[in-house]
C-alpha cells in the first residue's frame, strides 16, 4: 500500500511540474531565474511565448535562461528582440551588452549602450555595464569615470560600488576601496567577494593580520570561494606560514584550481 502512495504522489509531482510550466506566470519564470533553474525557466518562457510573444519581460528572461544554459547565441537574440518590443528596456539592454562584451565585441557594447544613453541619460545600470566594457577594453580611466557616475546616480547600487573598488585598488586609491566596499556591505554583508577584495585593499596597506580575517570571512560566507581561498594561501606563504598555506593550495586544488596543483610543487610544501 506504501509503494502505490509513493506512485502517486511522484505522479501528482510531475503533473504538478506540467501544469506550472504550461500556465507559468512572470511571477513563476522569475523565480525559477532566482533559482538559477535555467532549463525550467527556458521551458517556462517557451510555454508563455505560445501564447503571447508581445511581452518584452518574458524574452528578457528567456535570454538570462540561454546565458545560463551557456548559449549565448541565443541568449543575444532574445535580449535584442526584447528591445525590440521596448526600445527603454534597461535590463535587456544591459544583458544584451554583457553578452557582446564577454563575446570579444566590447567596442559594439560601448556603441551600443551610449547610442542607447543618449534616450537614457541618467542611468545607474547603464553606466555600470558601460564601465564594464571600456574596462574589457583596457581604458580604465573611462571605465572608473563610468563607475563613479553610476555610485553617485544610484549610492545603493552594490554593483558599481564594488566595481569601482575594484578600479580603485588597482590604483591603489585604498581607502577611497575600503569605504565603497564597507558601503556595498552594509547594503548586503553576505558578499564573499566584496570580502575578498577588501582582504586586499589590507594586503596592499601592509595590514596583513586584518587582510588574514577578511580572507577568512570571505570563505566564511562560501567554503567554495576559489578566489579567496587562493589569496588567502598566498598570503600564508607570503608571510612564512607554510604549513597553513598548504591547508589551503590543497582546499583550492579539490575546488579544481590548477593554480594551487602548480604551487604544491614548490619544495617548500614537501617537507
Amino acid at each position: 500500500m506504501k509503494k502505490v502512495f509513493f506512485l502517486i504522489a511522484i505522479v501528482m509531482t510531475m503533473l504538478s511540474s506540467c501544469k506550472n510550466i504550461s500556465n507559468a506566470t512572470v511571477e513563476d519564470i522569475q523565480e525559477a531565474c532566482e533559482n538559477e533553474d535555467w532549463n525550467t525557466a527556458k521551458e517556462m518562457c517557451e510555454a508563455y511565448m505560445k501564447k503571447d510573444k508581445t511581452n518584452p519581460v518574458v524574452l528578457k528572461y528567456l535570454g538570462d535562461a540561454y546565458l545560463g544554459l551557456k548559449d549565448s547565441s541565443f541568449a543575444q537574440y532574445s535580449y535584442d528582440q526584447a528591445i525590440a518590443l521596448d526600445s527603454m528596456y534597461v535590463d535587456a539592454l544591459v544583458g544584451s551588452a554583457d553578452v557582446l562584451m564577454n563575446g570579444g565585441n566590447a567596442s559594439l557594447a560601448i556603441s551600443r549602450l551610449r547610442t542607447q544613453m543618449e534616450y537614457i541619460p541618467e542611468n545607474a545600470k547603464l553606466h555600470n555595464a558601460l564601465g564594464c566594457a571600456f574596462r574589457a577594453l583596457g581604458n580604465d580611466n573611462e571605465a572608473q569615470a563610468n563607475f563613479e557616475h553610476a555610485v553617485l546616480l544610484d549610492p545603493h547600487y552594490v554593483s558599481a560600488r564594488r566595481n569601482l573598488a575594484v578600479m580603485q585598488i588597482e590604483n591603489r586609491e585604498l581607502d577611497d576601496a575600503i569605504l565603497n566596499l564597507e558601503t556595498a556591505l552594509d547594503e548586503n554583508p553576505n558578499q564573499a567577494d566584496v570580502y575578498n577584495y577588501m582582504a586586499l585593499a589590507y594586503v596592499y596597506k601592509s595590514e596583513p593580520e586584518e587582510a588574514e580575517k577578511l580572507f577568512l570571512k570571505s570563505i566564511s560566507v562560501d567554503e567554495k570561494y576559489l578566489p579567496a581561498i587562493e589569496n588567502l594561501a598566498f598570503h600564508y606563504e607570503h608571510n612564512g606560514k607554510i604549513d597553513k598555506a598548504k591547508k589551503y593550495y590543497e582546499k583550492a586544488v579539490k575546488l579544481g584550481s590548477e593554480n594551487a596543483s602548480n604551487m604544491l610543487k614548490n619544495s617548500i610544501f614537501k617537507k
